[in-house]
């Protein structure tokens, strides 16, 4: 399992198996290279790894893929022991975080 983290630090979740979850293992949907897609198949920013850490950044400056077509939850995951937050990023003009909390 891989965490996830938003700009500002917090942990937001895990990917498991291709899979994203929330911190409470909610499903949020996947990530196909290093896209990701939300539970209703809409796109959601690109996974990065910046500083050792995971975050998914949306650029909304540019024109976003199509909708996908959604893909059934999988089954719950055993929820990880959630990671200390990290510090915060800066992200440039024009991104923000693919999910909030």
């Amino acid at each position: 399992m891989e965490s996830v983290f938003l700009s500002t630090g917090q942990y937001l979740g895990f990917i498991n198996n291709g899979y994203l979850f929330s911190r409470d293992g909610k499903y949020l949907g996947w990530i196909e290279s290093s896209f990701v897609w939300d539970v209703n198949g809409n796109f959601r920013g690109v996974l990065q790894i910046i500083e050792n850490r995971k975050y998914i950044i949306l650029n909304t400056l540019t024109i976003q893929p199509i909708p996908r077509v959604p893909r059934t939850s999988p089954v719950n995951p055993v929820l990880p022991n959630p990671p200390p937050n990290a510090p915060q990023i800066q992200l440039p003009v024009g991104y923000k975080d693919g999910f909030s909390i």
